[in-house]
């Protein structure tokens, strides 16, 4: 079945809140990711409407057809100082890797697919779809460091590794983070 994949404006990101947080839920469940309720209503709630007023923020979504629900999703912004991802991988990476990735950078936040959608490249339209034309010289992104699906999307998209085992402040799991020249 063809699936649709629409970019979705900053204001208009609001009226599909809580399609965007149900496919979260469904994306993030345990095992793999352990994500809780709390997590997932804070991300519909809090995280994404923060995110949605960063400088350059883009949203894809996906629906099997016009009007249907929304089954996956992708998005992000341009990363700067000030904001708490940005400045935690910033310090990790030094100096030098920090201002060759970091500088002016798409940060690429969130990637989720229904696992019903799952299995027919809805996760790489998504992804390219988020990329096409920015206007950024770089990507970067964080994602578990373990051999899941979506650590081979990115390897396979041409994301190279800049910190690996990394473990954010508070958590216990160790992630990755990639880079990706844009073009």
């Amino acid at each position: 079945m063809a699936t649709d994949v629409d970019e979705v404006g900053a204001a208009a990101v609001a009226a599909v809140r809580g399609e965007l947080a149900a496919v979260y839920r469904a994306a993030f469940a345990p095992p793999l990711y352990q994500t809780s309720e709390e997590d997932t209503a804070r991300f519909g709630v809090e995280i994404l409407r923060r995110h949605a007023g960063r400088a350059g923020f883009r949203c894809c979504v996906a629906r099997e057809a016009p009007g249907e629900a929304v089954v996956g999703f992708a998005y992000g912004y341009t990363s700067a100082p000030g904001q708490w991802w940005h400045d935690l991988v910033a310090r990790a990476l030094g100096p030098d890797l920090a201002a060759r990735w970091l500088a002016g950078a798409f940060e690429f936040v969130e990637l989720a697919v229904t696992p019903a959608a799952r299995g027919r490249g809805l996760g790489g339209r998504l992804h390219d779809a988020l990329l096409a034309g920015l206007p950024h010289r770089t990507a970067v992104l964080s994602t578990r460091d373990a051999e899941t699906p979506a650590v081979h999307l990115y390897r396979g998209r041409g994301w190279t590794p800049l910190l690996t085992g990394y473990r954010f402040p508070g958590g216990e799991d160790p992630w990755l983070v990639l880079g990706r020249a844009l073009p």
